[in-house]
């Protein structure tokens, strides 16, 4: 077996084994009782705390805390169920599905003849979509960052394609096979809220504050004018699920790469506030800000203590000089 995330794969295999409320149940208790550990053990509450707060800054020091446990917690309950989507039938996750909006005019956009570019964001059981498209657009090529030497590669890749899905990674050889589909009239599938990889991408605002954004969605929307499609998941009751297809404007096909960034990363706004909680707060998804780098989870400490003494959250998490 490959040397990284060795227990974390054997892990994920106990978990497949047992009934997912058993699972659920576990993920709940042990977030809860870890967000009470010292903020420095506990570095992904404290990565959440700073986030919340960055992004947030109304919200008093209670209620950031608050809100911080309820995403510490939805993480977790989310990762840990990963182990029934990925090593488990697909039938059994795909019957949580409540309700599918936006089906129609997302099987119209299937049976034309332009490609799609669907976009995404780590909100709820993000993986969930993978299944469906694979479901009704099996020929969906969704790109992934490939985590080589790691025991949970093969289990994760093996699970998203569980329905016919292909993956490719986000390197050169795989932006050269998204290209090619997308000459074809196919579809590819990106996660597009989280950092990019490279360091020449452009910034867009997010939640207040500058991050860079993957350039790609502008390059694939100029050059194949297609459907622009953002794909989320909420999480109901129960750990049932509706999965929401939303078309942008088709004004975006003609916007300037700021404009279409600036569009995307508003959109993914509004897909978070519907359930705030439910979305990946503990990366570190502000690290570099446009000409510096961004602090804020290394002095984690000395800032919150500051907002503690009454410092506003506005003037501690501000543009680095």
């Amino acid at each position: 077996m490959k040397n990284q995330h060795v227990w974390e794969a054997r892990l994920a295999r106990v978990f497949a084994a047992v009934p997912l409320h058993w699972v659920l149940a576990l993920a709940t208790r042990l977030a809860s009782l870890y967000c009470y550990l010292p903020l420095s053990v506990a570095t992904a509450y404290r990565n959440v705390l700073v986030n919340v707060i960055a992004c947030f800054p109304e919200k008093d020091r209670a209620e950031a805390r608050r809100f911080a446990r309820e995403a510490i917690i939805e993480t977790v309950r989310t990762i840990a169920g990963y182990s029934h989507l990925w090593l488990r039938p697909p039938s059994e996750m795909l019957a949580r599905i409540d309700s599918i909006e936006g089906e129609a005019e997302w099987l119209a956009a299937i049976a034309s003849e332009r490609p799609i570019l669907y976009l995404s964001l780590h909100q709820s059981s993000w993986e969930l979509p993978v299944l469906v498209l694979g479901q009704r657009d099996p020929a969906t090529l969704v790109m992934y960052r490939f985590h080589g030497g790691s025991a949970l590669e093969n289990l994760v890749k093996e699970g998203r394609q569980g329905t016919g899905c292909t993956l490719a990674p986000t390197n050169g050889y795989g932006v050269r096979t998204a290209l090619a589909s997308l000459g074809r009239g196919g579809s590819i599938a990106l996660l597009a809220d989280h950092k990019p990889a490279g360091k020449q991408n452009p910034f867009a605002e997010f939640f207040g504050h500058q991050v860079t954004v993957p350039a790609f969605v502008h390059k694939v929307i100029e050059r194949f004018q297609p459907h622009v499609i953002f794909v989320s998941t909420r999480r109901n009751a129960n750990y049932r699920f509706d999965v929401c297809f939303e078309f942008a404007d088709e004004g975006i096909l003609n916007m300037s790469q700021s404009e279409v960034l600036r569009a995307m990363m508003a959109q993914f706004e509004r897909i978070i506030l519907r359930q705030p909680e439910q979305y990946q707060w503990t990366y570190k998804r502000f690290s570099r800000a446009p000409g510096a780098k961004r602090d804020w989870y290394k002095a984690a400490p000395s800032l919150l203590a500051r907002i503690r003494k009454g410092e506003s959250a506005a003037q501690v998490f501000r543009h680095p000089k």
